[in-house]
């Protein structure tokens, strides 16, 4: 993991949940390794205008889960997929073994959002 993926994963920002009615939440489980993520979100029309997260597993998947909020926040539901895999790049990208956690989170994010 790069040092600027680990400094967002220890700032941990958006983890927890949203609240009401309007809240949207996705989920996605690994089937080999066990890592669990939960996505909420709140939408203003198409548009991602709060997200949090909850997470579970190896460190890679705790910082992709971390990352969603400065990566989609904004964004076009159909397109906050492809924001969250900028924003991993963006921080310097994940190792081979790593990059089943940017799939996961990216699952969870799409159900959460209707994508």
């Amino acid at each position: 993991m790069t040092p600027a993926l680990r400094e967002v994963m220890l700032a941990a920002e958006a983890a927890g949940a949203l609240a009401g009615p309007e809240v949207r939440t996705g989920s996605a489980e690994h089937p080999v390794c066990g890592d669990r993520c939960e996505v909420d979100c709140r939408l203003e029309g198409t548009t991602i205008a709060a997200v949090a997260w909850r997470a579970e597993g190896c460190p890679a998947t705790m910082a992709v889960a971390a990352a969603l909020h400065g990566a989609v926040c904004g964004e076009d539901a159909a397109a906050a997929g492809a924001a969250l895999a900028q924003r991993i790049a963006t921080l310097g990208g994940l190792a081979a073994v790593e990059r089943h956690a940017l799939a996961l989170v990216q699952r969870a994010l799409a159900e959460a959002a209707g994508a």
